[in-house]
């Protein structure tokens, strides 16, 4: 099947083309002589709405628009680095916890995640978060959750999602 016979089919093909948007792309497909306004709105409009729908099209797969899909990949992600850490054998939980588990979480919130280790000092949980931290996005935070103080630990554990554990 043809473009043509696509736009003129697919009932959403006006939710995105005006008529004569698509009646310029008939002209157009069909070889026919455009008026100079015709040949302005194909190079300024339709050309650039073929090429976006070209390019976003690589996220097809994304298009259901699933609950929080950005959220998971930006977890999966931090878990990753998190483990590939030098000092990964050394970690027994990982916890996501913040306003995102509490459902509270807007656009400009960051993804809180907290690593508990087996052993770890003050210096070297601030090492241990530069290193982890200069590889991720800067929407996530992360917590050494052995050196956070008694009352973060405590709001820690009253609400939080396992997302490791050894």
């Amino acid at each position: 099947m043809g473009l043509l016979r696509f736009l003129k089919t697919h009932e959403n093909a006006r939710k995105i083309f005006g008529k004569r948007e698509l009646k310029i792309i008939e002209k157009q497909l069909w070889g026919m002589r455009l008026s100079q306004s015709e040949k302005n709105r194909l190079s300024r409009d339709i050309r650039k709405k073929l090429n976006f729908i070209k390019d976003v099209s690589q996220f097809h797969k994304e298009f259901s628009l699933k609950y929080a899909v950005e959220i998971n990949d930006l977890v999966n992600e931090a878990k990753e680095v998190i483990l590939e850490h030098k000092w990964f054998r050394k970690i027994k939980k990982i916890y996501l916890f913040g306003s995102v588990i509490n459902k509270e979480h807007n656009l400009s919130s960051d993804i809180d995640i907290a690593v508990i280790f087996d052993t770890i000092n003050q210096e070297e949980a601030i090492i241990f978060r530069k290193e982890i931290m200069g590889k991720l996005p800067p929407k996530i935070d992360i917590q050494v959750y052995n050196v956070l103080p008694l009352k973060v630990r405590k709001s820690i554990d009253a609400e939080k999602r396992v997302i490791y554990e050894r």
